[in-house]
């Protein structure tokens, strides 16, 4: 573990020296790129055993502490989006971002589910996730696709489609009133536990600390390589929401692999919800939302793959292989013909 610790200084030592540095060069933000993932990947295990002391200790499920480790994987997308938003020209690549990353997260999932039961069984959603994150995603499906209906309304018949303001509060109210709800019922059934071991809050500080600079160095390598192609604003928000959501959530990877398959598929799951519930309300209190056609096929996109994973876990409360495939499937088919619109809108 001390091996691991002091390579994830070094490299976290050596990503704020690039970021000081900030030459504008092709080669240079290749090489940004690169070492963002391979930071991204040792912060990221670090991280796990963070969040599994941080289960330990506050008596939180193993769930739980997955959905917490999802709100602190988003927050470098969140920010990036935010600091995005303030440039007039990037507005729409940020808004695009944060929905594109919904899709990626859900390509996660359903690489995880296939990556745990390609040999056989199944992977077991814990009753507390069926009582309160079906719910959400429900609730997700449900604003989804009345934000598309009233956008293709305000388009054919108002012709000037804008959010209206209430949305984004809607939004922010209906999510934080689930986080109030499902940590209530989680401390109260498990808090009785005792944890005295206090080593997971470095191994915390430091894999989140290692994911903040692994984001920056792969959002603005990635920004610059999208300026110097001049790549059109679709298929912009979708490398730059790539590059930031999936090394973030690789840590779901990567403690599922170490055994804490609840806290990888939470973390997605929520990391699905969360880009549209948390982070787009964010955004759309910020700046007002166009809602265009890229905007509003997004929506329709995360409500029909959102309803196939609702209902892979609703069935049986479990997901399989062949429900991870079909998982994988959707959404992956959501994003290459998203890119295609770019070639006809």
């Amino acid at each position: 573990m001390k091996t691991r610790v002091y390579s994830l200084i070094a490299l976290m030592i050596i990503s704020v020296v690039m970021m000081l540095v900030e030459e504008k060069s092709l080669s240079f933000s290749m090489v940004s790129l690169f070492m963002g993932f391979i930071l991204v990947l040792v912060a990221s295990e670090i991280a796990v055993e963070g969040f599994k002391g941080f289960s330990a200790y506050t008596g939180f499920s193993e769930y739980i502490a997955g959905i917490v480790s999802s709100l602190a994987s988003n927050l470098p997308e969140a920010v990036l989006a935010i600091f995005m938003v303030f440039s007039p020209h990037l507005r729409e690549v940020a808004i695009l971002t944060v929905m594109l990353a919904s899709a990626f997260n859900g390509l996660l999932l359903g690489v995880l589910v296939i990556m745990l039961t390609y040999k056989g069984g199944s992977i077991e959603i814990p009753k507390e996730a069926l009582e309160r994150d079906v719910e959400i995603m429900r609730i997700t499906i449900a604003f989804s696709t009345i934000i598309l209906g009233t956008g293709l309304i305000l388009n054919l018949f108002h012709g000037n489609p804008y959010l209206p303001v209430e949305v984004p509060f809607f939004l922010l109210v209906a999510y934080l009133s689930y986080l109030y709800f499902i940590s209530r019922g989680s401390t109260q059934r498990t808090k009785a536990r005792h944890f005295k071991n206090r080593g997971w809050v470095l191994s915390l500080i430091l894999g989140l600390a290692g994911i903040l600079l692994s984001a920056e160095l792969i959002s603005s390598a990635s920004e610059f390589l999208v300026h110097k192609l001049e790549l059109h604003v679709v298929i912009a928000a979708t490398l730059i929401a790539f590059a930031g959501s999936v090394p973030e959530h690789g840590l779901a990877l990567i403690g599922a692999q170490k055994g804490h398959v609840e806290l990888g598929v939470s973390n997605l799951i929520s990391g699905i919800v969360q880009s549209i519930m948390l982070v787009f309300p964010i955004l759309a209190i910020i700046v007002p939302v166009y809602l265009d056609g890229y905007v509003l096929y997004q929506f329709l996109a995360i409500a029909s793959t959102l309803w196939i994973v609702k209902k892979a876990i609703v069935d049986d409360g479990k997901l399989t292989l062949d429900e991870g495939v079909s998982i994988l499937m959707a959404h992956l088919l959501g994003v290459i013909l998203f890119d295609e619109l770019s070639w006809l809108i």
